[in-house]
């Protein structure tokens, strides 16, 4: 009794939540490996734009200086929404991954 019981409910139960955690694993891999890509893009582009900035010589209210406060003040918010969506805050104070 027991055994058809393992056998016939529990052993197909035990497969499809296996299943199941493949493919969450999966898929939390893959948010996360998007998530890194966009991360570095965004540093690439932005170390680029400094660089490029840091060997021109620029003038108060010249326009790459105006586009350079534009781009951090773009890439400060960007990096607040993404710790938003990745770090939690617990009560203690310790900071934990949410993915």
């Amino acid at each position: 009794m027991i055994e058809q019981i393992i056998i016939y409910f529990l052993f197909p139960l035990s497969i499809v939540a296996c299943g199941v955690l493949v493919w969450y694993i999966r898929r939390m891999l893959s948010i996360m490996e998007e998530q890194s890509l966009e991360l570095n893009e965004r540093f690439s582009v932005f170390h680029t734009f400094l660089e490029e900035t840091y060997n021109m010589d620029l003038f108060y209210g010249e326009p790459r200086l105006k586009q350079l406060l534009e781009l951090i003040k773009d890439f400060h918010e960007w990096t607040e929404e993404f710790q938003n969506r990745v770090i939690v805050e617990k009560n203690d104070g310790t900071n934990t991954d949410e993915d």
